[in-house]
Order: structure tokens, then sequence, then C-alpha cells
């Protein structure tokens, strides 16, 4: 963490300070003083240093990441090069700029969080803004779950605006990235609920004339299919829209499109 590596010459300063009030002369303390107030504002104001560095010199993700994103995910292969590298910056800064809380998981895996992350990346990605600071907090359990929303139903994800809550089944987000074509990343659907929350003021599509019909001629996911897999009994038309405009572009523009030049406008997604 860039924070504690700043705070290593403090440290030895702190230990120097020590040192020198025990062996020559107690008015060295001064420098124990000095070192300890740097140590503990250091402590306290970690995260905003360790943000202010990796915006300005983000590492790069791991290569197995990057190769992941090449082999899984099509908006990230018809990047170019720059392009690609800043969407591994962003998604790693994605993960540090949101709290992942895992849940029963001991600690939440990498590859789970690019896998969570790419989707709101890609759909902010021509926007210098790609955090949700109104939904900071990300719950992944390792299976579907219920929740004060949802007491008695085990579900694969939803949103809780009041909390800032996005919650995920890691095994359907899993799936969903490794195979789109089988099956729904969560992700996606979720994150353009999240988005239409954020700016509501953009023009998402008119889908008063669309249906569910025209979704699954799209994906090939049927209605009633995607209830099951998401768990819950209703859905959102516009956010699976949205989800299957990045995941199935082409066909999008094939069954829907007015509604596909209305998100271009939006997304600027070729």
């Amino acid at each position: 963490m860039p924070a504690f590596r700043l705070a290593i010459p403090f440290i030895l300063l702190l230990g120097l300070g020590l040192y020198l009030t025990i062996e020559v002369d107690e008015n060295w303390s001064f420098m124990m003083i000095v070192a300890l107030v740097i140590l503990v504002a250091g402590f306290i104001l970690a995260p905003q240093i360790n943000w202010w560095w990796w915006q300005r010199f983000p590492p790069d993700l791991p290569s197995e990441m990057a190769q992941l994103l090449e082999q899984r995910l099509p908006f990230y292969r018809q990047l170019s090069a720059e392009e690609q590298q800043e969407f591994r910056r962003r998604v790693f800064l994605f993960n540090h700029g949101h709290n992942f809380m895992p849940q029963v998981l001991e600690k939440m895996p990498l590859d789970g969080q690019v896998m969570i992350a790419s989707a709101p990346v890609a759909m902010t990605f021509n926007k210098e803004q790609f955090l949700f600071p109104k939904f900071e907090n990300i719950i992944v359990y390792p299976h579907p779950f219920p929740s004060p929303q949802y007491e008695t139903t085990f579900h694969a994800s939803e949103i809780y605006e009041p909390d800032g809550v996005v919650m995920f089944c890691l095994e359907h987000i899993l799936r969903g990235f490794v195979d789109p074509r089988q099956f729904l990343n969560p992700a996606w659907y979720e994150y353009a609920r999240v988005y239409a929350h954020t700016y509501p003021e953009a023009d998402l599509g008119d889908w008063d004339n669309a249906g569910w019909e025209q979704l699954e001629s799209v994906s090939g996911f049927s209605h009633e299919a995607l209830k099951r897999w998401i768990g819950l009994p209703e859905l959102d038309l516009q956010a699976m829209g949205i989800a299957f405009f990045f995941l199935f572009p082409k066909r999008f523009e094939e069954v829907l499109p007015a509604i596909n030049q209305q998100l271009q406008a939006v997304f600027h997604h070729k």
C-alpha cells in the first residue's frame, strides 16, 4: 500500500528518536513526537493517500486478469491497446474505490472483483467519473441468498438504494462471465439499474413498444429463464436491455435498432 511505504521513513525516524532519547539525551524526544504525529495522521488519512497515489500511478492488473478480460470480454477486445490499459486502470481503481464485503467467503477473490467491475467500467468508459459513490458497498455471497428486501427468496443479485448496496452471488458472476451465451452475469443487469439511478437524466431508450420477446430474440434467454436465474419474480426490462446492448451488440442492433441508436448516444459504444 502506498500509505505504508510513505510511513516507512517516519517509522525509522521514530526508532531513531527512541534510541537517541534513551542513549544520548531526552531532548531528542521531540523527534519521536513529530514522527508519531505524522504516523497517526497518515494512518487516519491512509485511504485518501492511497487513492491519490493510485490515481496518478495506478498499478496494472496481474497478467492473468488481463488475459481473462481478453478472452471473455468482447467490449475489452475491441479497444485499442491504450484504451485497454485505461480499462484495466479503471477496473483497479473501481475495485479500490468500492467496499467489497464478502459474506461466508474468507476473502473476495481478485477474479471475482474483476468480473464484477468490468460491467460498470464498460458502461462508464466514456465518462471521467466511473465510480458510483451512492452504491459503494458490494456484498458478495458464494451462493444465492435471502435479504431484508426478499427475506424468503433466495436470489442471485439485487440493489438496495437506501443503504447504497449492490449484492451478488459469486457463482452466478463466475458462470455468466465465463459463458455469457449460456448464463447471464448479474453485474451487467444490476449496474444498468445503478446507472439509471445515478444518471436519471440519461435517455436510456424508449422501451414502451419493446418487450421480453425482443430481448429473448437478442440473447436467447427467455423471460422465465431470466427470472429463474436471478431468482426474483419481477425484473427490470430496461436494465436487462442495457445489459444485452453490451453483451450482444450485433444482435441487439438488428432487433432493436431505434433503442440501439439511443443507447449508442449515451454510451458511445461502438
